[in-house]
C-alpha cells in the first residue's frame, strides 16, 4: 500500500493553473469567450478555464492533429528571442 507521504500532493501543480499554461501553449486565447484573454493573448485563467471548459475538443485536436505546427510556432518564437537585442540595463 502507498502511504500518504509517498505522494506529495502540494508539490503538484493546481489543475485550473496547469490548463491556463496548457491553453497559453495551444493559443486558445484566439477563441475564448473572455475578452481579457483575446486582449491579453494569453489565458487569464479562472475555473477550468472558461475555454477548456467550452470547447475541450479543441485541445485534444492540437494534440492529436496539430502539434507540429505548434512546436514550428514555438520553435520561431524561441529563435526570434535569441536574435532580438537584450534589454538589460546597465
Amino acid at each position: 500500500m502507498i502511504d500518504d507521504d509517498d505522494i506529495p500532493l502540494f508539490d503538484m501543480p493546481d489543475f485550473d493553473d496547469t490548463m491556463r499554461r496548457l491553453s497559453d501553449l495551444f493559443r486558445t486565447h484566439r477563441i475564448c469567450r473572455q475578452r481579457a484573454c483575446c486582449r491579453n493573448e494569453s489565458c487569464q485563467g479562472g475555473f477550468g478555464p472558461p475555454c477548456y471548459l467550452q470547447q475541450r475538443h479543441l485541445f485534444a485536436d492540437a494534440i492529436l492533429y496539430e502539434l507540429d505546427e505548434y512546436r514550428a510556432f514555438w520553435r520561431d518564437q524561441r529563435r526570434r528571442a535569441r536574435l532580438a537585442p537584450s534589454r538589460t540595463r546597465c
